[in-house]
């Protein structure tokens, strides 16, 4: 029998490399029903703003700890399956540019979390598909080449799930 899981609010970090292409970098997550590419983000403590928790999910999961956040770009909600049950969950993006770098997944502390990123990488820009249900948001290519034809919004956009 499925289970209705707590809603959760997360952040995430669109990281975007302009060196010499631009370049996003995205977590390979890989679940027992499947497996997709999503930035690097999670969970917000209670108590925590979105920057202290953005802060310490980068380190968390990628060994940095000197990133500058930059603004709320776009606004993720939805439900989808997770560990026999559903989950709802509301996601905010920001911005943040960054020279390329390599990530470290191993100092992850969250038990079961570690062993679900299977790898960082940074994806040139024209190497996302328009759209596509390997990634999360489903169009984050289309997303990401707005983002660089136009800047930030002047609000947050509604990502779709």
């Amino acid at each position: 029998m499925e289970t209705d899981l707590d809603f959760r609010e997360c952040v995430r970090a669109l990281i975007l490399a302009q060196d010499p292409d631009p370049a996003v970098l995205l977590i390979h997550l890989v679940l027992p029903d499947r497996d997709f590419w999503i930035t690097p983000g999670g969970g917000i403590a209670p108590g925590e703003t979105h920057h202290q928790a953005l802060r310490r999910e980068l380190q968390e999961e990628l060994g940095r700890d000197d990133l500058e956040i930059g603004p709320h770009i776009w606004n993720r909600e939805g439900t989808y399956p997770w560990a026999g049950g559903t989950a709802s969950e509301r996601e905010f993006f920001y911005l943040v540019r960054a020279a390329k770098f390599v990530s470290d997944l191993s100092g992850n502390p969250v038990p079961g979390e570690r062993e679900l990123m299977a790898e960082a990488r940074w994806w040139r820009v024209d190497e996302l598909p328009a759209y596509s249900k390997d990634f999360a948001p489903a169009r984050l290519g289309s997303l990401v080449a707005d983002l660089l034809k136009n800047g930030p919004p002047a609000r947050p956009v509604d990502t779709g799930f």
